[in-house]
């Protein structure tokens, strides 16, 4: 079976959280109480990086990612979106 894998550089409180992107495109909607998450191929591995980025485990608690549409890598006019690691969990 074939792998995927991504990596991110580790975390540095100097600099923060940092997810290498592709460039790939990604859309929010929210659908009748439903967050609904679309991309192209690039666009879900930036996601995925963002994601990755957040789990190391030097990231504080606080440590989060805002997407704001109509920048890279979320298309204008749809919701933005904001990853965040859960501060009430130990990590």
């Amino acid at each position: 079976m074939a792998e995927l894998s991504l990596s991110v550089p580790a975390y540095d409180a100097s600099v923060g959280v940092v997810a290498p992107a592709e460039g790939g495109t990604v859309t929010v909607e929210v659908v009748n109480g439903s967050v609904e998450i679309f991309g192209d191929p690039a666009g879900l591995r930036d996601l995925a990086r963002m994601c990755l980025a957040l789990s190391d485990a030097q990231a504080p608690n606080e440590a989060h990612i805002h997407l704001d549409a109509g920048i890279n890598p979320l298309d204008l006019g749809f919701a933005s979106l904001t990853l965040a690691r859960d501060p009430h969990r130990p990590a």
